[in-house]
């Protein structure tokens, strides 16, 4: 009986409540007052598309990006890529972070099977094979050739790797020294085995 009553009390008060509220809101409206509301202003459409804010590492772009509601998982550009895949590769550090604690899958693969994690690997980014170390990133995922981001650092540097390094320099249009990424390997090992 003392539990009914209570609750008979409670719905008394909100009742009575809402009804002085509304009779609030009807005398504002009856005197012709003017009320202020305060509004989100509207977040736009980025100028840029989230790919080629990554490649350019537009830190600004991508929160603009994540604010718009972008998916940070869509795949463009010409190799079937995500923003962070494209970040990793360019050595972006900042946007790769952000994407990551906004939610970025780490483990998705661009059309030769390569993820975030292999590019930074590849690329002796040590930075950024941390972050996605860290988040999760699968270092044996494996790409189209076969090879996981483990593999990379697993083997010994010789001249055929160099060419490839080479190689995926210019296809992927990033600009490291070899030496950087050669004498980040073993580091990059060591993260990649805990």
């Amino acid at each position: 009986m003392m539990r009914l009553n209570i609750n008979i009390l409670i719905f008394s008060l909100i009742f009575i409540t809402s009804c002085s509220s509304s009779n609030q809101e009807n005398n504002i409206n009856s005197t012709n007052e003017t009320v202020v509301i305060e509004v989100e202003e509207a977040v736009k459409e980025p100028a840029n598309n989230i790919w080629i804010s990554a490649k350019k590492g537009d830190i600004e772009s991508i929160k603009q990006h994540i604010a718009f509601g972008t998916d940070l998982n869509s795949k463009g550009s010409s190799r079937d890529e995500t923003a962070l895949i494209i970040a990793a590769c360019q050595g972006h550090y900042e946007v790769v972070d952000l994407l990551v604690n906004e939610g970025a899958d780490l483990n998705i693969q661009n059309d030769e099977g390569v993820t975030a994690q292999f590019c930074a690997v590849f690329f002796g980014q040590l930075e950024i094979v941390q972050i996605l170390s860290d988040a999760g990133a699968d270092p044996n995922i494996v790409n189209s050739l076969d090879l996981t981001a483990m593999d990379l650092v697993s083997v010994e540097w010789d001249g055929t790797r160099e060419s490839a390094v080479k190689f995926y320099k210019l296809k992927y249009q990033v600009n490291f020294d070899i030496e950087d990424i050669k004498s980040a390997h073993p580091l990059i090992m060591e993260i990649l085995n805990k």
